[in-house]
């Protein structure tokens, strides 16, 4: 965790992202036309409810206040404008044909047809949505992105950012800060993989646009899972195991390789999947597939990823579009994947 600047002014934001084994905070600044990192950090979860330090953690209110505040004391985070990301568990995005209608009509209109999409109540979620542009001519239907928030999570970060002390508080489903922290070129057909530790979340991009949103249930951590049970190691040993070596291996065990390559075919088998399907959904080809997460970080993923779903992809970048120190380089390549939503959610209110 590193601290750069300590100098703070009016247009300071930091990104929070919560996640099921850690929370990771960036601090950025805009400085006329520049935005430069000020401060970020990664806290993990397992420490806090008397679990290995990897390990995926469920927490209350009070503790997850807890760990924000030490990674926010730790960071010597500065400011108090905050953006958080929404769990995508938690969270609902898709793209639906609707009736062109009067504004005062469509506000009716919309949560009724919202119904047949989102599996749980209206009443327990916070309905959006929003045209999305094209070039064919239409009289009759528009398609519009519908993003449904379930009302718990919403009041449950605005309780935690009380207790927080921040200020203008904002939201935002990761997919949409992943767009902000990565694309760089506004039109195309786009696939964000989100590799997390318990589950991946598959964002489709159109233009800059996220169109929908998937869940696999597959994550990093089943890895660690697995060396742990056939090397008869400690999960902390098995995790530090799969960060040193990753999917290339180790010289001196050939199982670690064939243990994550296997472990990893059920995740990268249902995104080969899903890949597909979007092509066919949409009618568009895939112009790119970009990895980030703690998943994107394990050596190797690159290779594994091409072999199981037979196409190229990318690690992401996000700092890219930041300016930091020199000294910096060598760390943030290594965890920059980690911090692809942070950055994004800090970015919300800077550009």
């Amino acid at each position: 965790m590193f601290s750069i600047f300590n100098k703070t002014n009016k247009k300071d934001a930091i990104g929070i992202d919560i996640g099921p084994s850690s929370v990771k905070v960036v601090q950025l600044r805009k400085e006329d036309e520049r935005i430069v990192l000020v401060t970020y950090g990664e806290i993990e979860l397992g420490p806090y409810a008397g679990l290995a330090p990897s390990q995926v953690a469920i927490l209350g209110e009070d503790k997850m206040t807890e760990v924000i505040k030490d990674l926010l004391k730790e960071t010597k985070v500065t400011c108090k404008e905050a953006v958080m990301a929404v769990d995508s568990s938690a969270a609902y995005v898709s793209t639906i044909t609707v009736p062109k209608l009067p504004p005062n009509e469509e506000k009716f209109m919309i949560p009724i047809e919202a119904r047949k999409y989102i599996p749980i109540p209206i009443s327990d979620v916070k309905l959006d949505w929003w045209q999305i542009p094209s070039k064919e001519e239409n009289d009759r239907t528009k398609e519009i992105v519908l993003v449904a928030v379930k009302n718990e999570t919403l009041e449950s970060y605005a309780r935690i950012a009380k207790n927080l002390g921040f200020v203008n508080l904002e939201v935002e489903i990761e997919g949409f800060s992943l767009v902000r922290s990565l694309l760089n070129n506004n039109q195309g057909f786009f696939i964000f993989v989100d590799l997390g530790s318990i589950y991946t979340t598959v964002n489709v991009i159109k233009d800059g646009v996220v169109i929908d949103m998937n869940i696999i249930n597959h994550g990093s951590q089943e890895g660690t899972v697995q060396l742990s049970k056939s090397l008869s190691l400690t999960v902390e040993t098995a995790e530090e195991t799969k960060r040193t070596f990753g999917y290339v291996g180790d010289s001196s065990n050939e199982y670690v390789k064939e243990i994550l390559k296997l472990s990893s075919y059920p995740l990268f088998g249902e995104l080969a999947r899903l890949l597909l399907m979007y092509e066919r959904k949409y009618n568009q080809v895939i112009e790119g597939v970009v990895l980030s997460g703690g998943g994107a970080k394990v050596a190797g993923v690159l290779d594994v990823y091409k072999d199981t779903v037979h196409s190229d992809a990318v690690i992401a970048t996000p700092f890219d579009k930041i300016v930091y120190p020199d000294f910096l380089k060598n760390i943030i390549s290594k965890v920059g994947p980690t911090y692809s939503v942070a950055v994004g959610l800090a970015l919300k209110k800077l550009l």
